[in-house]
């Protein structure tokens, strides 16, 4: 038995082919996503078309991610007032728009959180953030660790989110986190995702990582005109492919623009973030690196 557990696509449909096309010479028994599948990449009609295409052949679980909350939201909705913020609301604007109904009633029909179940193996819990909120980053977190590892009483835990290929033993509960097809974090950046081997009555891991195409990639965002859409957002994604932006992460880059907002306006409500804060935040945290 053997499944493949991908997460955190953010719409790299250059990304999801590649790992695809790796694993069409495996005996792959069920595959599992994890959520996120829009994001900082401009090929969301394409993964969404290549989803749907896998679901009709092969035994496939779907997670909902926060991004898929997001659109359900209508945070992607026009909302003529946050026009001045478009490195925060630029990319949710554009996978509105590159989304169908069938996609949104999709990501409707989703769990954040679900049990596989194999006859003669133990259990797994599959998340995206963590079985009790999608966006919770608790792999990361030792307290959110025992907690969950507590609450749930499983044996294995899958999560994503964090972009970050984690394995952790939380007393008896694996913990395990495949990294990101779309937007992992390695340096260099790297198309990641995991194998689950069922022997022996338990569950073994192996943690798969592709080379990237990473002037494709540019290119199609370029294209697409993100650079555009959603500025600064889409200049770091640039440092993120390109493996200059170091231990560096977008929800860095907006936490860092968030505290300027809240020191020069003594608030800040996401999305509602000021370019000229984003822009400060670029420049102190990347500025070396671009």
């Amino acid at each position: 038995m053997t499944i493949a557990v991908l997460s955190d696509i953010h719409g790299n449909h250059v990304a999801l082919e590649k790992c695809l096309d790796y694993l069409k010479n495996k005996d792959i028994d069920t595959y599992c996503f994890l959520g996120d599948y829009t994001g900082e990449f401009p090929g969301i009609e394409k993964v969404m078309e290549t989803l749907y295409d896998l679901k009709k052949n092969k035994n496939c679980f779907f997670l909902r991610g926060n991004k898929e909350n997001y659109q359900l939201e209508d945070l992607g909705k026009a909302h003529p007032e946050w026009d001045a913020y478009p490195s925060t609301i630029g990319l949710l604007r554009y996978a509105n728009a590159h989304l169908t109904k069938k996609d949104v009633e999709f990501f409707n029909s989703l769990p954040i959180t679900m049990t596989i179940k194999n006859e003669g193996l133990p259990d797994i819990v599959i998340c995206h953030g963590s079985p009790r909120k999608v966006n919770e980053k608790f792999a990361i977190n030792e307290q959110s660790l025992n907690e969950v590892a507590y609450e749930t009483d499983a044996d294995y835990i899958v999560c994503g989110h964090t972009h970050i290929k984690m394995e952790k033993e939380c007393g008896t509960t694996h913990i395990w986190n495949p990294g990101s097809v779309g937007a992992s974090i390695d340096v260099p950046y790297s198309h990641r995702f995991m194998l689950l081997h069922g022997v022996g009555g338990k569950w073994e891991p192996e943690f798969v990582s592709l080379e990237a195409d990473i002037d494709l990639i540019i290119s199609e965002m370029k294209k697409a005109g993100l650079y555009e859409t959603a500025p600064y957002w889409t200049k770091f994604t640039e440092l993120l492919v390109t493996g200059k932006c170091g231990k560096y992460t977008h929800a860095g880059l907006l936490g860092r623009a968030m505290d300027l907002c809240n020191r020069k306006y003594g608030k800040c409500d996401w999305p509602q973030v000021p370019e000229e804060c984003m822009a400060e935040a670029f420049d102190e945290i990347c500025g070396s690196l671009s």
